[in-house]
């Protein structure tokens, strides 16, 4: 008995500095965690009896030790709360998203109010022409059919703007800007002068006798410096429109014959006639049978006047007979090889034709 007695004492020491080791927290926590296995569950009675004096003695043992109790407790409170941290649990929100009319309430307004804002919107857009969108808009669209809504009057098409005036209508460049001579020397024709040398009834009438009888009914070209008359100063690139009224039975072939002979006969009698130190050479002439109208070009020599000038002419006669229309683009010839240039002159004369 002794002997056994001896073996138990050896085996509560070794049973207590395993305790100090390994810490009860780890064993109940780990225990806790995994559940007790078969063979734990099936215990012989021997073995009963020799393991509960051990595990009595050494929980004697551990009450005893004042500093084992408190950290075996507070370790096996904090672990299941390490196990478990449930104050990082991730919160998903199954709410539906708010619909559009939810969203209007909130910023105070309504589909009505923003259908009227849209279009106020769209409106002034269009109507102030806005980085260009109505003019190309109006590209889209047939030419013959903006031109019935006078539109391009307007707004430009594409890159070219439309005149139109009483009895006849063309496009030029959406840069190039009316003559301010011009329209100066209308208004003044209009305007009936004051004799204030009371001469007589006839001074009036000597005066407009005085005064150019051709003046042209439109002008228009580039913009730049104006000199001391209003004139601008690259006046050699132009368009204009002559109109001669009170005819009767005019025509193109029974007045002026072929569209050669027209063309000849205009550039002898009043573009170079013979002592005005000018030289014109006719390049071609045809006849335009879908405006009624007669087209040629031709080359002007000023001689030390200025550089060449290169001209389109096309004359249009009303239908009435009563009068014919004529208009002119001139542009130094120096020009005209440039294809830009060329393509935005030969349009303008392209676009002339009558509308009565």
């Amino acid at each position: 008995m002794k002997t056994i007695g001896e073996i138990l004492l050896v085996a509560v020491c070794l049973q207590s500095s395993l305790a100090f080791q390994a810490p009860v927290t780890n064993t109940a926590s780990f225990s806790r965690l995994s559940p007790p296995t078969s063979t734990s569950r099936h215990v012989s009675n021997d073995d009963k009896q020799v393991v509960s004096p051990i595990s009595e003695a050494a929980n004697n043992d551990d009450s005893n030790t004042p500093s084992a109790a408190p950290s075996s407790s507070s370790s096996s409170s904090s672990s299941p709360a390490a196990t478990e941290p449930q104050e990082f649990r991730r919160v998903v929100d199954t709410r539906p998203p708010p619909t559009a009319d939810q969203m209007m309430l909130a910023l105070g307004t309504n589909p009505r109010r923003l259908l009227l804002g849209n279009l106020s919107a769209a409106g002034i857009a269009l109507a102030g022409n806005f980085l260009g969108v109505t003019s190309k808009l109006l590209t889209a669209v047939p030419e013959e059919v903006v031109e019935k809504t006078s539109l391009d009057t307007y707004y430009p098409r594409g890159d070219f703007k439309r005149c139109r005036s009483r009895g006849y209508t063309f496009v030029i460049p959406k840069e190039w800007v009316a003559d301010t001579f011009v329209e100066l020397a209308k208004a003044q024709r209009r305007i009936q002068p004051l004799d204030y040398t009371m001469s007589g009834p006839g001074s009036s009438r000597q005066q407009q006798q005085q005064q150019p009888n051709t003046l042209p009914d439109a002008a228009y070209g580039p913009a730049g410096r104006l000199n001391s008359k209003g004139v601008s100063e690259s006046g050699d690139t132009n368009v204009s429109v002559i109109v001669n009224n009170g005819l009767k039975g005019f025509s193109l072939m029974g007045t002026l014959g072929t569209p050669q002979n027209a063309a000849e006969f205009l550039l002898s009698r009043s573009i170079a006639p013979e002592g005005s130190g000018r030289v014109a050479t006719l390049l071609n002439s045809f006849e335009d049978k879908d405006r009624n109208a007669y087209q040629f070009e031709y080359i002007l020599d000023r001689g030390s006047r200025g550089p060449p000038l290169r001209n389109i002419a096309v004359i249009a006669g009303s239908t009435k007979g009563d009068a014919f229309y004529t208009l002119t683009v001139v542009a130094p010839a120096t020009q005209w090889e440039k294809e830009a240039v060329s393509t935005k002159l030969r349009k303008i004369a392209s676009s002339f034709h009558l509308t009565v």
